[in-house]
């Protein structure tokens, strides 16, 4: 497993106290108060110029042990592919729990699937210039082939402001995160490929826009936010 941005000659945590210094962009991450009811947001997503819809619902929990953010991933047959929760602190967004859910050919059911987490930087909240990398990290075993272990690196370091982003008719201020992420399978001679790219986060929003490229162009992912709605919604168009 390789290393990414081993020439940055810092390395910003999450967990560090805030400099007065530092840029704060907590607004332009998910609206943490106005989401205790619950929001999904719908992104057209498209990989090497094929699209489809994918839906995340996202929801504000607050905890004796602090306040969480929990976030499902439905793909465009309504049918879950991930479960994230996060410990928003005054720093940051951090990853406290990873579900996957993999289809198991025997049962032809899909299995949930825990990730361990080794790296939980997702986002922060204060950040100075391009030289600040946050790094998440994380590995699992795949239903087909529990003997192996799969795992995801990704690097976030900000890139300072994007181009207003565009939501039924309203525009909102954006900022970029510039992506490094590595994915793969840690058995001798397995598969492992490399990707760059960005990703967008608009003021009272969150994230409404990413693109990556992985391996020089041979796989291209991009996703960019289409509508917000209650979970009602979700709920009848997976009915119908």
């Amino acid at each position: 497993m390789r290393l990414i941005y081993l020439s940055v000659p810092v390395l910003l945590l999450l967990h560090a106290c805030a400099d007065p210094s530092h840029r704060n962009i907590k607004a332009y991450y998910f609206p943490i108060d106005d989401l205790k009811q619950g929001m999904v947001y719908q992104y057209e997503s498209t990989q090497n110029g094929t699209s489809q819809p994918e839906y995340w619902y996202y929801k504000t929990l607050v905890r004796d042990s602090g306040l969480y953010l929990a976030a499902t991933n439905y793909d465009h047959q309504f049918a879950i592919v991930q479960i994230r929760s996060e410990n928003i602190v005054k720093s940051g967004a951090i990853a406290k729990d990873y579900f996957l859910y993999e289809p198991d050919t025997l049962s032809r059911k899909m299995v949930q699937i825990k990730a361990q987490i080794t790296a939980a930087d997702l986002f922060p909240f204060f950040v100075t210039d391009s030289l600040g990398v946050f790094l998440f990290k994380l590995n699992y075993h795949p239903v087909q082939d529990s003997n192996s272990t799969n795992y995801v690196i990704r690097n976030r370091r900000y890139l300072g402001d994007a181009p207003d982003f565009e939501l039924e008719g309203k525009k909102y201020p954006c900022m970029r995160m510039g992506i490094r992420e590595i994915v793969g399978n840690e058995r001798e001679g397995s598969w492992e490929a490399e990707g760059v790219g960005e990703e967008w986060y608009a003021k009272g929003l969150g994230l409404v826009y990413y693109k990556k490229t992985f391996n020089k162009g041979q796989l291209v992912l991009e996703s960019r936010l289409k509508a917000r709605f209650p979970m009602s919604e979700l709920e009848k168009r997976a009915k119908q």
